[in-house]
């Protein structure tokens, strides 16, 4: 008699509404300080480029051992209420407080106490992204056993993702314009309403998932780096891992270039930004069941290499632009970047599910908490590097901070914005697919791990 597949898992929808609401409040808190953080710290609190890019570089050291706690934290953790949710609340507090802190920092008569307020902020800001995004991202292993369901339960995040880039990226640059982009009350207002935003599409997270399914701690207090030995030797978790280190970074230099290469290459005003990042979320919104789709007929990670061909397509067009270029061709790049974000965030973590299912298929130990925290360590690494690579690059190319935002400066602060823009992310995008090409951890090989375990 033939063995039947275990039963694969539905998560209500419900449920992925309330789970998928939580990454609204993560996107805003790290778009705002990765994307606006660094225009915010130079054209506002005249803090030098490389200074800048510094400051969100080395706080993000801090993570090297946060993250790992925190995740091997919630491994062990036991309550009535699963492992991971007791984390979100205190995360979601802290979230939304340093997103204040930030855009409302004092006017110190000495400049050397704004760096240190900065630094400071920053710091608690790490710790409480960490407190709340590693338990989060390890949650949907623990919610269904089902290889599209963990697809299905990342296009909801994918949706909330995309409306948190449309307030960071659309929104808020409408307002700068509207309210002043050179004045620092300006940026305040922005900061409270984002911290208030970000407080409730956390809270609803931690709320609205108490009836989701978890799973429980094996009670074994392994040494940390047994632990995280385990996972190094999960091949296809280290493949996955190399492919988000090359495509964040890339994301990461060209974020936080975007205001600077609009004002002051292309010599626009950040209503553009809001036009562009507003067809980025109606095109995601409209890729993410396309991408579900898509994956179940060709497979995850052929699907992944698509997406990833279209961002080489996107970040060289940008070589072309010119001062004074067509609303038409900036929102033509705004379709391909929603596509492209949707199927590269989407189907990274989908799969990063089920190399954690191999895991679990493979040893018999849960370690979501430990797959997801290297994981997050990678992903606030690479966005603390790209403003330290932009803030080397302007200072590099002589920026100069007492030229109005709107004016252009020297042709090589156009080609340094270039390198964040273009070369960069077009290298590391093609870098990604060469490594994709290989992960080989499909519906079938987890398949008969699966069943492999149960002869066991």
């Amino acid at each position: 008699m033939n063995e039947q597949p275990p039963r694969q898992e539905k998560i209500p929808k419900s449920i992925k509404v309330y789970w998928g609401t939580g990454a609204l409040g993560a996107n805003i808190v790290l778009a705002s300080i990765a994307g606006l953080g660094m225009f915010y710290m130079t054209n506002i609190l005249n803090i030098e480029p490389f200074i800048a890019g510094l400051l969100l570089s080395v706080t993000k050291l801090f993570d090297v051992v946060t993250d790992p706690l925190v995740g091997l934290w919630s491994d062990r953790t036991k309550t009535n209420i699963g492992r991971r949710r007791p984390f979100l609340l205190p995360g979601a507090i802290l979230s939304a407080l340093t997103l204040i802190m930030f855009f409302t920092t004092p006017d110190f008569d000495n400049h050397n106490f704004v760096i240190a307020y900065i630094f400071f902020t920053l710091i608690i800001y790490t710790v409480g992204y960490t407190i709340f995004n590693v338990p989060y991202m390890s949650m949907p292993a623990e919610m269904t056993n089902g290889y599209h369901e963990r697809s299905s339960i990342h296009a909801y995040r994918i949706v909330f993702v995309t409306i948190g880039g449309l307030v960071t990226g659309s929104i808020a640059p409408w307002f700068l314009e509207e309210l002043g982009k050179e004045d620092a009350s300006s940026y305040a207002i922005l900061g409270i309403a984002g911290g208030i935003i970000v407080l409730v599409s956390m809270s609803i997270t931690f709320f609205g998932t108490r009836k989701a399914k978890f799973t429980h701690s094996t009670g074994i207090r392994t040494n940390p780096l047994i632990e995280f030995k385990a996972v190094a030797a999960n091949k296809h978790f280290l493949r996955l891992i190399c492919v988000k280190i090359a495509q964040l970074l890339g994301v990461a230099v060209s974020g936080p270039a975007m205001f600077y290469f609009l004002l002051n290459t292309l010599q626009l005003d950040l209503k553009i930004q809001s036009y562009f990042f507003a067809v980025i979320t109606v095109s995601a919104l409209i890729a993410a069941p396309l991408f579900v789709k898509l994956s179940k007929k060709i497979g995850k990670s052929q699907s992944y290499m698509l997406s990833a061909s279209i961002f080489v397509v996107y970040a060289l067009s940008w070589t072309f632009a010119q001062p004074g270029e067509s609303l038409t061709l900036i929102l033509l790049r705004g379709v391909m970047v929603g596509v492209v974000s949707t199927g590269n965030v989407m189907l990274a973590m989908s799969m990063l599910t089920d190399t954690i299912e191999y895991d679990v298929k493979k040893t018999g130990e849960r370690r979501e908490g430990a797959y997801t925290s290297i994981y997050s360590l990678v992903e606030k690494a690479t966005f603390s590097l790209g403003p330290l690579i932009l803030g080397a690059a302007l200072s590099y190319a002589g920026f100069d901070q007492s030229v109005p935002i709107e004016q252009a400066q020297n042709p090589a602060v156009r080609q340094a914005l270039l390198l964040s823009m273009a070369y960069l992310p077009a290298a590391l995008s093609i870098i990604s697919i060469f490594i994709l090409a290989g992960f080989k951890l499909d519906e079938k090989m987890l398949s008969e791990v699966t069943k492999s375990a149960r002869n066991k």
